[in-house]
């Protein structure tokens, strides 16, 4: 991989920690500001919000403005919302203010980070492009946790501290990102940019997208938020140790389980890994729901390991098919409309608490996992509707 790629691919490793350095310390928050359940998951959830208002627009401004032009200044405001967390430790407005404004850092770098990095390693390399995608996104996502978990056993200030940390990453990457090769240069274009829906799915992959793209690109981070958001949520008051400990665990693992899936989806292919993605996630949601019902924490392990690495198995997969139907043009909006779809999964913690209000918390983790298990198996189904073999 060249330097260029691997900075590209560092800068995303950098976002990804922001957005889960304060996933751990959420049991902590709930206790420190007096939360009920349901304004808990928002601060999780929350982050989709800001996700949703960027997304779109930031692949249509670096298909026309450069994919540099995107990713540094959003880098530059992960760094701010990493600070304002700080304030957020007093106050809940200000914690849901940070976490917005980290969602707007997702929506607008990931997509563009990924679509760089695809034209960066070549039309050759997709799959390989998707990949190292996965392994740094999901890398920072894992390494967040696990490195706030250890300050609050041995450092002092974990509330902090841990985010400064992240604030000096971000600025740091800033110096090597701008010398990296720019491959979607600004347009001469003298016609005033608008933002406008576009997704960027061509014509002739209009099938497959929407058969085959669509109905599991929501699972993405539906399962992995739910395995160190809400599970480790729900179990830890029957848990004798520190707070952060199962949600630091938790989320180290499910993160880190995503990035190591490069065999599944190198062996397989991307269209056969995306039903065997779904179908993990399922079953990590049934080792989610034994551990609500028996308060056996260390089922948590299993569940975080499979919805993390089902969530890396469709991830990768959908962005390689991505790669290979798009062209350099629209590479940038189609691939924020995946992300699009994908982060809207991210509420999954607070659909499950809201509609654990009306029907019990374990019908709601029931009726979860029976609809990830309907989606794996209408795989054949909808590759048909597709236009695929089923060979």
């Amino acid at each position: 991989m060249s330097r260029n790629a691997l900075t590209v691919a560092l800068g995303l490793f950098i976002v990804g920690w922001g957005t889960n350095v304060g996933t751990p310390y959420l049991v902590i928050y709930r206790d420190r500001l007096g939360l009920g359940a349901n304004q808990t998951q928002l601060i999780f959830v929350i982050y989709v919000a800001g996700i949703l208002s960027t997304l779109l627009i930031s692949g249509q401004l670096s298909d026309r403005f450069g994919r540099r032009n995107v990713l540094i200044p959003s880098l530059l405001l992960s760094a701010v919302a990493s600070a304002l967390m700080i304030l957020g430790r007093d106050s809940y407005a200000w914690l849901l203010f940070a976490r917005v404004l980290l969602g707007v850092v997702s929506g607008a770098s990931i997509g563009v980070g990924a679509a760089w990095l695809q034209e960066l390693m070549g039309p050759a390399q997709q799959t390989r492009a998707a990949i190292v995608t996965t392994i740094a996104t999901y890398g920072g996502f894992g390494i967040g946790p696990l490195v706030s978990m250890l300050w609050d056993y041995t450092l002092p200030w974990p509330l902090v501290l841990p985010f400064l940390l992240h604030v000096a990453l971000a600025i740091g990457i800033v110096g090597p990102l701008r010398g990296v090769a720019e491959t979607a240069p600004a347009t001469s274009r003298s016609d005033r940019w608008r933002p406008r829906l576009q997704f960027g799915v061509p014509v002739e992959a209009v099938r497959e997208f929407r058969w085959l793209i669509v109905p599991v690109a929501v699972w993405v981070f539906a399962f992995p938020s739910t395995g160190f958001a809400l599970f480790p949520v729900l179990i830890t008051d029957a848990v004798d140790a520190r707070a952060v400990l199962i949600p630091g665990v938790a989320g180290a693992l499910t993160a880190w389980s995503g990035a190591a899936t490069r065999p599944i989806v190198n062996r397989l292919g991307a269209t056969r890994s995306l039903p065997i993605g779904v179908a993990m996630g399922a079953c990590g949601y049934m080792f989610g729901t034994a551990a609500f019902l028996t308060n056996a924490w260390l089922l948590v392990g299993p569940a975080a390991i499979l919805l993390g690495g089902a969530s890396g198995v469709v991830s990768t997969a959908c962005l390689a098919k991505i790669g290979d139907m798009t062209s350099p043009e629209t590479r940038g909006a189609l691939t924020a409309t995946f992300y699009l779809l994908a982060y809207s999964g991210m509420a999954m913690p607070l659909v499950i608490t809201g509609l654990a209000s009306v029907i019990g918390t374990t019908t709601a983790l029931l009726v979860i996992t029976a609809a990830a298990a309907i989606v794996a198996a209408s795989t054949p189904t909808r590759r048909r509707l597709a236009g695929i073999s089923n060979r």
